[in-house]
């Protein structure tokens, strides 16, 4: 695709590559102009993308993530001991974490007004198939002996097993 832009009287020729990466970055440079031709050139790019984009492609479209809420008691004497496990210089399980397609996972704690002590998990699930990802994150030798070390610190709520997911109720973009 080739795409003829003007400025201050002058025409530049842009051949636009198929590496999506240095288009986007294009496009971010583009878009700074404000311009009526880098809107147009802007457009026509989209439409290539969009047209370009076969059923082989379908990586180039970024889709939301699933949003994952949780939430889970944790036993008083063990907040100690699970602050330092989850601690940014303890790498834990994060790399495997990324490799299930988790990503922006965060856990919080926070003592409530019935006096116990609760763990609230975020993530945002942005891979293709939760149900495999999960599994094969199940049966990581690393991940079971992770959870070996986590779980008796956690009091699952009453019905549950374990972490006990959230409802969504609201997202601000």
């Amino acid at each position: 695709m080739s795409v003829y832009l003007t400025k201050n009287e002058t025409v530049s020729y842009i051949s636009v590559p198929g590496n999506l990466l240095y288009m986007l970055k294009l496009v971010k440079h583009i878009a700074m102009k404000k311009t009526r031709s880098a809107l147009l050139f802007l457009t026509v790019l989209t439409l290539q993308i969009a047209v370009s984009c076969g059923e082989g492609d379908k990586e180039l479209f970024i889709k939301d993530p699933i949003r994952v809420g949780m939430v889970i008691k944790i036993k008083p004497e063990f907040i100690d001991e699970y602050k330092k496990l989850h601690a940014d210089d303890n790498p834990g399980v994060r790399d495997l974490l990324v490799q299930a397609n988790m990503r922006n996972f965060s856990i919080f704690l926070h003592q409530l007004d019935d006096g116990n002590w609760y763990e609230f998990g975020y993530y945002e699930y942005t891979g293709d198939d939760f149900e495999a990802d999960m599994e094969k994150l199940s049966k990581h030798p690393r991940n079971i002996e992770w959870l070996e070390i986590c779980d008796p610190m956690q009091i699952p709520l009453e019905g549950y097993q374990g972490w006990a997911e959230m409802e969504q109720v609201y997202f601000n973009q």
